[in-house]
């Protein structure tokens, strides 16, 4: 998650901040954008499916909000990819509520 989400979801959360400006970071965009979708795909893949049910659900939602993102990114639109925030912020939680034990309980919870 470290290495792989929170770069490519953070160049969303933050694409108002740190607009690409060439056609070079543009295409790193798409390319960060591409990889939310296709880490969702890897956490649906047998053997990393926590199980069949609410980890596909919630994986779904990074995968809906990586191929907006991506799409949004082709078309250059800083408004379309600042929109999709919330969201992909939701598709995170949800997924850690279900899955991190003690997750938004603050670093003193056991």
């Amino acid at each position: 998650m470290i290495r792989v989400l929170y770069p490519t979801s953070d160049a969303v959360f933050y694409i108002t901040t740190r607009t690409p400006t060439t056609e070079a970071e543009w295409g790193e965009l798409q390319g960060k954008t591409m990889m939310l979708a296709e880490s969702a795909n890897l956490m649906m893949l047998p053997g990393r499916a926590r199980d069949q049910d609410r980890w596909m659900q919630d994986s779904k939602l990074l995968l809906d909000v990586g191929i907006a993102a991506f799409k949004a990114a082709k078309r250059k639109d800083v408004e379309a990819l600042s929109a999709l925030n919330d969201q992909l912020y939701a598709s995170c939680v949800t997924c850690h509520q279900h899955y991190r034990p003690n997750y938004g309980r603050g670093r003193g919870a056991q």
